[in-house]
């Protein structure tokens, strides 16, 4: 599955799907509480407009001349593959410590796991070890190199070890997801292992396939439901599952709901409707960049200095106002993102960017997928965070992925030599040869 595959998944799903439901049906469509003051702006032509626009300059700027030839000019030679399998399993340590560190203030993972709902709705503080817990996705980026060796023959190590490794890197990146009631982390990681097979193997399998969409879709819907009902986990395993009968029936989700499910996407258009027709802010000129790297310091190291607000807390506030806002963040969507930046120009800016680093970064890592053992898991990797993005904001995404991008680049660093291709300059004799 290549990078524009999965971007237009994607954008089918955050932006013009969406987009079509809440033209044509906008009372029905809207069933979440929290979304209710949205029914009285949605539906703008410019929303429409501005979906449209997006698209085509992102795909345009994608297969651009600029970042095709620029991406085949890079070369990728692999260092040695015992360095690399060394660095998944300290990133597989690394981040089983940090999963311990930020679970202590809830009395270990157990309990971190029973109260991740709560802690997720804002109910219960994460505390100031809540900090560890963006270390722990390090497991994730761990698994699917570690994947790679196990899955390649006379690669790596003796298999146990290779099997052992991979095992505990899964099950550490697992129980981190369920300690952050996170679920599209868990659909992202799975989704990794679907997408690794396709670009290995060259086809999509189908009936797979279908079992997959099918199951997360279902997981998606009632994914709320099930991290809430390990708040019963102390009281045994029959006590969950009576919890999560009881939450489906006081939520009436006994059958499946395609508004229901579709609620989970609509915020992007929503953060695009209000950044188009909200005319009560000032223009962020791309501060939000640097505000969401502040937003990496922990508070302690602050003192007492309160960084600037970003948009992802404005754009909260303009569409649940700002009593329901506390304790929620709605992503704003790299749309609305360059929008609230600096109007149309930096829509499109932001776009043909976007664009632009997806093309090049796929021109760079495709030609290299059959010379490089490990290249279709870190090819995952990295179109996964491209892919991303477009969902969320600059603080959003560096909270949510700051360890997957740090992984990649002392990955870059240690198991990659970098070199570039330069044209061939012909002399003046072959010049006048060509001419003859």
């Amino acid at each position: 599955m290549d990078f524009l595959t999965l971007f237009n998944i994607y954008y089918l799903l955050w932006y013009a799907l969406p987009g079509f439901i809440l033209a044509i049906d906008l009372k029905n469509a809207i069933t979440w509480d929290h979304w209710y003051n949205m029914r009285f702006h949605t539906n703008n032509l410019e929303t429409a407009v501005a979906i449209f626009i997006g698209y085509f300059l992102i795909v345009t700027s994608f297969y651009s001349k600029l970042a095709q030839e620029n991406g085949q000019k890079v070369i990728i030679k692999s260092r040695k593959i015992s360095s690399i399998y060394s660095y998944a399993i300290f990133l597989c340590l690394f981040a089983m410590l940090a999963l311990y560190i930020a679970t202590l203030q809830f009395g270990g993972i157990l309990a971190a796991i029973t109260n991740s709902s709560a802690s997720r709705a804002g109910i219960e503080s994460k505390g100031d070890l809540g900090f560890f817990t963006r270390f722990t996705s390090a497991a994730t980026f761990a698994c699917y190199i570690l994947l790679a060796y196990l899955s390649t023959k006379n690669i790596g190590q003796g298999k146990f070890g290779k099997l052992f490794w991979f095992i505990t890197s899964f099950i550490t990146a697992f129980t981190s997801f369920l300690t952050k009631a996170g679920r599209f982390n868990i659909i992202a990681f799975l989704l990794g292992f679907y997408q690794i097979y396709v670009v290995i193997n060259k086809k999509i399998p189908w009936i797979t396939s279908i079992i997959f969409v099918f199951t997360m879709s279902l997981f998606l819907l009632y994914g709320k439901n099930f991290f809430f009902s390990l708040s019963a986990m102390p009281d045994g395993l029959d006590a969950v599952i009576q919890k999560f009968n009881e939450s489906i029936a006081g939520s009436n989700k006994e059958s499946f709901n395609f508004y229901e499910f579709m609620n989970n996407f609509y915020y992007t258009n929503f953060s695009l409707d209000t950044a188009l027709t909200n005319k009560n802010y000032d223009l962020r000129w791309f501060s939000d960049i640097i505000y969401g790297f502040l937003s990496l310091i922990p508070k302690i190291f602050l003192g007492g200095v309160k960084s600037p607000q970003s948009i992802l807390y404005y754009n909260s506030v303009y569409i649940l106002g700002p009593d329901d806002a506390v304790g929620a963040a709605v992503p704003t969507g790299i749309l609305a993102f360059g929008i609230y930046s600096m109007s149309w120009p930096g829509l499109i800016i932001t776009c043909l960017i976007y664009g632009w680093l997806g093309g090049f970064l796929q021109a760079i890592l495709n030609k290299h997928l059959n010379s490089i053992f490990w290249m279709p898991h870190f090819y995952t990797i990295v179109a996964q965070l491209w892919a991303t993005f477009m969902t969320s904001d600059p603080e959003t995404f560096l909270q949510g992925d700051f360890m997957s991008l740090t992984s990649c680049s002392f990955l870059v660093f240690i198991g990659c030599k970098f070199y570039i291709t330069k044209p061939v300059r012909k002399s003046n004799w072959q010049k006048n040869q060509d001419i003859k």
